[in-house]
């Protein structure tokens, strides 16, 4: 992940503006918004700095695949792009790291609350997604997972096209089902 992203994400889910962080670190908001926009990047010392006034704070982990945050960025752009296929391969490669990792390596995964995507669907199927794999290992689940914007008010699969045959209800896990995303379970498990 990016100074950029990591950044723009950490505020975002916090809830402050750029003005509002620069205010807090004693910087411009034109210095902000050219760290977002990946024009600048930051030594770590002021990313920390920038970072610890979100609530945030970095830390090193083995890298053993995209977190939520980073997919959330890559579902963001897809979206953005109008390309459904790119959305549903930025969530596949997150269940697929998902998948792969075992213990705390999953757990940190899912650690850190991903901003919106611009996608109501999208944002409840990360969050089911996040609580499939870490409930098959009976791992902790940070805050985020299961707040009440995660979950649709009507089911709705966000990978479908208008061609595309509706789920079997019987072949979605539970962990989607509570959230009303449709999404099979062969489908998380696809590599």
């Amino acid at each position: 992940m990016n100074a950029s992203t990591l950044l723009r994400s950490a505020r975002l889910t916090s809830g402050i503006s750029q003005s509002d962080l620069a205010a807090r670190t004693q910087t411009s908001q034109p210095d902000i918004s050219t760290i977002e926009a990946g024009k600048r990047t930051p030594t770590v010392d002021t990313l920390e700095r920038l970072l610890r006034q979100t609530g945030h704070r970095i830390i090193a982990v083995p890298g053993v695949g995209p977190d939520a945050t980073e997919t959330a960025e890559r579902i963001s752009a897809a979206l953005k792009a109008n390309s459904r296929d790119s959305a549903l391969r930025g969530f596949l490669d997150y269940s697929d790291s998902l998948r792969r990792a075992q213990g705390v390596d999953r757990v940190v995964l899912t650690v850190s609350e991903p901003h919106p995507t611009g996608s109501s669907a999208w944002d409840a199927a990360l969050a089911a997604l996040a609580d499939y794999w870490l409930s098959k290992s009976k791992l902790p689940q940070p805050a985020w997972i299961t707040a009440p914007r995660r979950t649709l008010q009507a089911p709705e699969s966000p990978q479908l096209g208008p061609y595309d045959l509706e789920p079997d209800l019987a072949e979605v896990p539970s962990e989607f089902l509570r959230r009303n995303v449709l999404i099979e379970r062969a489908t998380l498990e696809s590599v």
